[in-house]
C-alpha cells in the first residue's frame, strides 16, 4: 500500500467518522460583531430553549429571586436582558477569546464565545456568582 493511499485512506475514514471535518472552524464560529448581534444570536440560540425557565419572575437560583422587572418571557426579551447583562460593570476575559458577563441585580451568566455559532450562553447559575467567578 503505498503511503498517499494511506493517508487518503485516512482521511476519508476521517471525515466519514467526524474526526475531522472541512471548514469546522469557520462553520461553528460567531459571525456577529457587534454585541447587540451577539446578544441576538445568543438569544436565538440554544439559551433561550434550555435556560428560559430560570428566568420566570420569583424562581430562586442561588438565593436570588428573578425579579419581575426586567421581563423575559420572549426570545426579543431575551435578548434585551443579555444585552443588559452585557453592559453590566462586571465582566472578564476567559480563555480562547471568549469574555464572562456577571448581572448581579438577576444572576445572569453570559459568556461570548466566538468560535460558537450560537455565539455564547446566557443563564442563572445554580451557584450564582461563585460559578463566574471560576470562569477563567
Amino acid at each position: 500500500m503505498s503511503k498517499t493511499f494511506a493517508v487518503s485512506a485516512v482521511l476519508a475514514l476521517s471525515l466519514c467518522f467526524g474526526f475531522i471535518t472541512p471548514n469546522s472552524a469557520s462553520a461553528a464560529a460567531c459571525t456577529a460583531t457587534t454585541n447587540t448581534a451577539i446578544a441576538d444570536k445568543i438569544a436565538n440560540g440554544h439559551s433561550w430553549t434550555s435556560h428560559s425557565a430560570e428566568y420566570v419572575a420569583g424562581k430562586v437560583m442561588a438565593g436570588l429571586a428573578m425579579p419581575a422587572s426586567p421581563k423575559v418571557t420572549t426570545i426579543a426579551e431575551f435578548k434585551s436582558h443579555i444585552l443588559t447583562a452585557m453592559g453590566s460593570a462586571t465582566n472578564k476575559g476567559l480563555t480562547n477569546g471568549r469574555k464572562a458577563y456577571w448581572w448581579a441585580a438577576t444572576g445572569t451568566f453570559v459568556v461570548f464565545d466566538p468560535n460558537n455559532v450560537d455565539c455564547g450562553t446566557a443563564f442563572r447559575p445554580t451557584d450564582g456568582k461563585p460559578y463566574y467567578d471560576r470562569q477563567v
